[in-house]
């Protein structure tokens, strides 16, 4: 029996996970290792935050969409290639899982620390909890009475820094959230929005007309410099006065522990055209420098699941001592979605209507979807029929920033203290990322 150990739980782990079952049936031997107990599905964040879907209608359990793998939670803090071993820790227990072929899939973690004062008081969406924590402190912030008319208006202000297709997409929700009640800020540091389509005029010029429907307030070519609890100064020495700062930067890649050698200078693993980092081991996802034609492919979910499809496959053509495949996936198109019947879209290289395009997007989402019974909850809940499927979730407590900025609010410092945890200097927690980086390298 093959030994397979997958790192991680999200669109590369699911898809690789059912690709090895399909291609090798009882002969495999699957443990995934995660620190989370559920899938989440990014595609909806908007539908969630601008209130028309529920956050739980985003989450699969991992039980549910790889019932028959073994489950390892915990994070991978070291993996030797050699002697083809995993060292997993969780809680403060370690234990070493070994393998014969190993697939890193462990994603990438937001795009945060580069930022001054934006871990501390930012809002970032890709984990687990993260959406419903965005959520809690808007509902927070509805429910405080400002102090004055300077408190009013940071209070009503929400920048959102990052103008890619996600970042687009978290703003205008946001905008449609709230109306006139609330000032939105786009922030991107290009001259366009969704900088991938810059030289696409057709494109942008839908976007930004969508973005103003929205309500959205767009500043291109600005540069945020640091994050307070009073909101964002800008590269030009002017401030936006803002309760709510959500990061929507991108994503970058932590060291992965006894796979340093492999990794490129920004710390993705070079993988060749089958996806194979070394012998035993793969990557697919967020991790793996894909490429094809010389070009990183986009770091986006169908991608990832493609990826992860095609090492499956490839362990199981190994495991019949056939030739690995070349990663052969060319792409479909993307999309960015405002509002139901509006998005702007190209599919194969040609734009869509809003409309169709809109209508394509989510019935690719709910096909990819890793929980049937999820898509269905908000299919049902989509065209009323009746209440979404109760999905049960047991998700763990997620750091996330305090509650600031307002009056009752508590800073940082507070949190800690009333928790008995001295405060750092900022040098000693720029000491402590590298080590940060190491425990939560792998099953993200």
């Amino acid at each position: 029996m093959t030994r397979i150990v997958i790192l991680g739980g999200g669109y590369s782990s699911v898809w690789c996970y059912r690709a090895i079952r399909r291609w090798m049936g009882s002969s495999a031997r699957i443990t995934v290792v995660a620190p989370f107990q559920e899938h989440v599905f990014h595609g909806f964040t908007g539908e969630v935050l601008e209130g028309g879907l529920k956050p739980e209608m985003l989450v699969s359990p991992l039980d549910e969409v790889i019932p028959r793998a073994e489950r390892v939670r915990g994070w991978a803090t070291a993996v030797d290639a050699e002697h083809r071993t995993v060292t997993v820790e969780w809680q403060g227990e370690t234990r070493v899982v070994e393998y014969d072929e190993l697939v890193v899939a462990t994603g990438a973690q937001d795009r945060i620390d580069h930022l001054p004062g934006l871990a501390e008081h930012g809002w970032s969406l890709r984990s687990p909890g993260r959406v419903e924590a965005l959520l809690e402190h808007l509902q927070w912030i509805d429910r405080q009475v400002p102090e004055d008319a300077d408190d009013a208006r940071r209070a009503t202000t929400v920048v959102v820094v990052g103008a890619g297709f996600a970042g687009t997409e978290v703003a205008a929700a946001l905008g449609r959230r709230y109306g006139d009640a609330r000032r939105i800020v786009l922030i991107s540091g290009s001259r366009t929005v969704v900088p991938v389509w810059q030289d696409k005029r057709s494109l942008q010029d839908g976007l930004q007309r969508n973005l103003r429907a929205a309500g959205v307030e767009l500043l291109l070519d600005t540069r945020v410099v640091a994050v307070d609890e009073r909101g964002v100064e800008l590269g030009d020495g002017s401030r936006i006065e803002a309760a709510t700062v959500v990061s929507s930067l991108g994503s970058t890649v932590p060291v992965i522990p006894g796979l340093e050698r492999f990794q490129e200078a920004d710390g993705l693993l070079a993988v060749d055209e089958c996806l194979r980092v070394t012998d035993g081991v793969w990557s697919a996802g967020d991790v793996a420098a894909v490429r094809r034609g010389g070009d990183r492919v986009p770091k986006e979910a169908l991608w990832a699941i493609r990826a992860g499809t095609t090492v499956g496959r490839n362990i199981a053509r190994r495991s019949r001592r056939v030739e690995a495949r070349r990663f052969g996936f060319r792409g479909l198109g993307t999309v960015a979605a405002f509002a139901p019947g509006r998005a702007v879209a190209m599919l194969w290289g040609v734009p869509l209507p809003q409309a169709l395009g809109w209508f394509v997007r989510g019935v690719l989402f709910l096909w990819y979807m890793p929980s049937r019974r999820t898509a269905l909850s908000i299919v049902r809940w989509t065209i009323g029929r009746r209440l979404p499927v109760a999905v049960p979730v047991v998700t763990g407590p997620i750091p996330r920033p305090a509650l600031v900025g307002l009056a009752g609010g508590r800073s940082r410092a507070a949190v800690l203290r009333e928790q008995g945890v001295p405060g750092r200097p900022a040098a000693d927690r720029a000491a402590a990322a590298p080590a940060e980086q190491v425990r939560r390298a792998a099953g993200a």
